[in-house]
């Protein structure tokens, strides 16, 4: 159980980021940033799932922590942080997997970039709408999604902060 809600929270985190369309304000580079994802409406299950993440042993928290993820203290909610190049031509960061199993719309105007999108990867399925707004040497975003996951209804928001690194190697 623990692996499918662990799966199901990092692709849903991730399909969030996707874009090919130009952007204007937003600054090329390397960006480090931080999604924490919330999740509502979730069953008992998936609640006793999230807190015993906390209890894993200390080496699989040790690479997780490696990989950029935390659990939070109240077992309820997860962060991830990422540091990935981004450009005018790609103005958020893009996984391969999201490619084969998502559909996405994307508005971008300025430094902002709005977006929907619909996933379906094994036995999840999600539609998800959010916002990503560029501010010089920072980034802002939030995501709402609703949809299932292994059967279960569930909702979720991801709130997302980045900063600027420098620029690519």
């Amino acid at each position: 159980m623990r692996t499918r809600v662990f799966a199901a929270v990092t692709f849903m985190m991730v399909v969030v980021f996707l874009s090919s369309a130009r952007a204007e304000g937003i600054k090329e580079g390397k960006w480090s940033m931080t999604m924490v994802t919330k999740m509502g409406n979730e069953s008992p299950e998936m609640a006793k799932a999230m807190k015993q993440m906390q209890n894993l042993p200390p080496e699989a928290l040790a690479m997780m922590k490696q990989r950029g993820i935390q659990v939070g203290g109240d077992g309820q909610g997860m962060t991830i942080t990422v540091a990935q190049c981004l450009t005018k031509q790609n103005p958020v960061p893009k996984r391969e997997h999201s490619d084969k199993h998502c559909k996405e719309t994307h508005e971008i105007n300025g430094d902002t970039v709005t977006f929907s999108s619909s996933c379906n990867y094994n036995d999840t399925q999600m539609e998800s709408n959010g916002t990503v707004k560029y501010s010089g040497d920072t980034m802002e975003g939030h995501i709402k999604s609703h949809g299932t996951a292994g059967g279960r209804p569930m909702d979720n928001t991801i709130d997302i902060t980045g900063q600027y690194v420098g620029p690519c190697s």
